[in-house]
């Protein structure tokens, strides 16, 4: 994520952030519909690429046959990664019109035709008939992103009713429980949700929750999900410099479209 305090590397979320004296005196969504947020994932898309870890999992869960739907797809950075590597049944897609701009100019610039790939949905009613997806991609503490757990219920059961039976949901998160970054992440203010803060930004304020595998788990599958695997990013590769300056460490979830909520013990 861009411009990030010095504390921590510059685009991972984890520098230096500023609680607002209301949950509600700020719009968690406004950050990612300003142009200049837009065109800061726009480079990244071009300067970061996918990650090992990311790439590492990908090729292990999906075929490039299969049809990949990208919800929050930002600069279009995982959704040019996957075009460039064969995987070209790919939809990407972003609530903000500013997103939708920017990631069509960088996937057109890339290759004629792979801008109209973007689409503008939100993550949260995907307006694509019923089982139409073999995996849904949620990259970059995405889910994490949205403004409360009501609405990270929502997109979950929404991506849930797009993907076919045993389709796979890929996401990630910052985990404020385990990992390099945990202490940092698990700093909360009195009287505010576990895990929930805003972060300051080379652009504009940015809200994200951080997790735990515990609460993740719940939430998926809650929404119908058997969680797969659940690793660290850390755990799976090591990463550039650019990437760890962009990312940090993250945890990844992995799942399956089940009909029902069970799924492993953690």
């Amino acid at each position: 994520m861009p411009g990030h305090g010095a504390e921590f590397p510059e685009d991972c979320l984890a520098g230096k952030f500023r609680l607002p004296p209301s949950r509600m005196a700020r719009d968690p969504r406004a950050h990612w519909q300003e142009l200049a947020t837009a065109l800061e994932y726009g480079r990244a898309a071009l300067r970061v690429g996918l990650w090992n870890s990311e790439e590492l999992l990908i090729a292990r869960y999906f075929t490039s046959a299969n049809r990949l739907l990208e919800v929050g797809c930002g600069g279009g950075r995982v959704a040019l990664g996957l075009l460039q590597r064969g995987y070209q049944d790919v939809t990407a897609t972003d609530f903000s019109p500013a997103m939708v701009e920017v990631s069509r100019g960088v996937l057109e610039d890339a290759r004629t035709g792979w801008g109209a790939r973007v689409e503008q949905q939100d993550a949260t009613a995907l307006t694509y008939p019923d089982a139409s997806f073999d995996g849904v991609i949620y990259a970059f503490n995405g889910l994490m992103c949205l403004p409360d757990a009501a609405h990270r219920a929502r997109a979950l059961r929404s991506i849930h009713r797009v993907l076919r039976p045993g389709g796979l949901f890929l996401g990630s998160g910052a985990d404020r429980e385990k990992g390099a970054l945990a202490g940092h992440w698990a700093r909360q203010a009195d009287g505010e949700i576990p895990g929930d803060r805003w972060h300051e930004t080379s652009t504009s304020p940015v809200f994200m929750h951080s997790s735990t595998a515990a609460e993740t788990y719940a939430e998926l599958h809650a929404a119908g999900f058997e969680v797969l695997t659940s690793p660290l990013s850390t755990e799976l590769a090591t990463e550039s410099a650019e990437v760890r300056a962009f990312c940090g460490e993250t945890r990844f979830y992995v799942a399956r479209k089940v009909s029902g909520s069970g799924g492993p013990a953690l």
